[in-house]
């Protein structure tokens, strides 16, 4: 029988939690820029996730904004990935321990690179792979910096909204989450969210 919950992963879906700066004047006129940039990355790169990772088997995918997990921030964009042969009709397929999806974290700044360094290396504790994703005119400043990326094994992505364009810089290859218990907490939360 088939289930009435459906996913729809062909939208982006946003965890809604309270956010006290949408209380302060003209807050719902006058857009962040930061955010319209993560927008503008997340449904560009969702666009290409195929593309982009051409080698995976994992290809069904799910994209959640803003999704807060205990003690260890709230990352930009989660992306789950998973085959094809999971069962993915119910939204409780979620809660299944038997669903292993790859979890990709991002963190995307228009400046202040250290910082945004700073809290992908934090999603580490429940992705499989932590990205901070800069614009492409911050190459210059950010490239003499790679090895930190590399030995924190954060990846470093640019992006060109202008062009609609995702340079890889660095891309780590998917590894065991630090501690997996915030990984099923980060499951739990996008399960909640998009049941919702």
């Amino acid at each position: 029988m088939k289930s009435t919950n459906i996913m729809r992963t062909s939208r982006i879906y946003e965890y809604s939690a309270y956010k006290p700066e949408y209380n302060f004047p003209g807050r719902e006129t006058n857009q962040n820029p930061e955010a319209v940039f993560a927008e503008q990355f997340a449904l560009s790169y969702q666009r290409r996730f195929i593309e982009i990772h051409s080698r995976t088997s994992k290809k069904q995918t799910l994209f959640i904004r803003e999704v807060p997990i205990s003690e260890h921030g709230i990352p930009d964009l989660l992306v789950f990935n998973w085959t094809y042969n999971t069962a993915i009709s119910a939204i409780s397929q979620f809660l299944l321990k038997d669903f292993t999806p790859t979890i990709r974290a991002f963190e995307i700044k228009i400046s202040n690179w250290r910082k945004g360094l700073m809290q992908a290396h934090r999603y580490r504790y429940f992705s499989h792979a932590s990205f901070l994703v800069l614009p492409w005119n911050k190459i210059r400043l950010v490239k003499a910096h790679l090895n930190v990326f590399k030995t924190l094994r954060i990846g470093l992505w640019l992006f060109a909204p202008e062009s609609d364009r995702i340079i890889n810089i660095f891309t780590p290859r998917p590894q065991k989450p630090k501690i997996t218990k915030y990984t099923q907490k980060a499951i739990e939360l996008t399960a909640k969210a998009i049941s919702s």
